[in-house]
């Protein structure tokens, strides 16, 4: 199907291949758009990205691509209609479902660069990176809305003490299943829509999705900005409320978390290519 859907797209004599596939990323763009998704910003930066990542990967880059943009928003939706308010006390987020520019560049720049690298050396290790990208921004988001789910509250990865649901660096058990699941399965489709990669590079991605994850809590506990709010005593990832400038209870100042995606993204891309390339020169 895929083989079917390049040969029919890249075969279209010039410019045209590149006329539908900015068309293809148009349609998605503003229906993301019209769905509350993405804001003005995220969508011009998704159609950028889209078209960027379609013609350097052909189908098989950007049906992934896609896989996790989708699922994603999917889940946070259903995350958000299924929970409801408890004894655990639940952190008031920096931004809302609906992401911005700086939310899509922090989740998709490092897949954006690897299809770029991809396309003109044509090395797995280009891929590795790629799938493993997108594996980690799937998997981060996954543990995050589905972590919200748990019955039990979760705890700082760092500490192991409670912590408000949705504060960066908290953990559950539902949360880390949930971000190896997603890893996993994006490793899987990689696998398929990607002809001539190998069981172990697969795995790779696999592994490198999951551990970004993972570094993610960590840095969500050790260095991102977290603020109180000495009036209703709730912590916040915002800055000031009501035109109040809030306490920096923890953290960086300049460390949001975008700023957190983006490290936890960028170290799962790099480590999966440097580990690829590694194994190559080994064997």
């Amino acid at each position: 199907m895929i083989a079917f859907l390049d040969n029919a797209l890249f075969s279209l004599q010039w410019p045209w291949s590149l006329v539908v596939i900015a068309s293809i990323m148009a349609v998605v763009a503003v229906l993301a758009y019209v769905a509350k998704s993405l804001d003005a910003g995220g969508a011009v930066c998704a159609f950028v990205m889209g078209v960027t990542v379609l013609w350097t990967t052909r189908f098989a880059g950007f049906l992934l691509f896609l896989l996790f943009f989708v699922s994603c928003n999917v889940v946070g939706k259903i995350s958000k209609r299924l929970r409801t308010k408890d004894t655990c006390p639940e952190i008031r987020e920096k931004k809302g479902h609906r992401r911005d520019i700086m939310q899509v560049i922090s989740n998709g720049l490092m897949a954006t660069l690897a299809a770029l690298l991809w396309f003109f050396t044509y090395k797995s290790a280009a891929l590795v990176m790629f799938g493993a990208a997108v594996a980690e921004a799937t998997s981060d988001t996954f543990a995050g809305e589905i972590g919200k789910l748990s019955n039990r509250p979760p705890v700082s990865i760092l500490t192991m003490r409670q912590v408000p649901k949705g504060m960066s660096g908290g953990v559950t058990v539902l949360g880390m299943v949930a971000a190896m699941a997603s890893s996993v399965v994006i490793a899987l489709c990689w696998y398929i829509s990607f002809g001539g990669v190998s069981v172990y590079e697969a795995a790779l991605v696999a592994v490198m999705g999951f551990a970004g994850a993972v570094i993610d809590s960590y840095l969500g506990a050790g260095v991102q900005a977290l603020y109180y709010d000495p009036e209703t005593k709730e912590f916040s990832e915002k800055e000031e409320r009501d035109g109040r400038q809030l306490e920096l209870s923890r953290g960086i100042r300049w460390i949001d978390n975008d700023m957190v995606n983006l490290m936890s993204n960028t170290f799962s891309a790099v480590f999966g290519l440097g580990m690829c390339t590694l194994i190559h020169t080994l064997v």
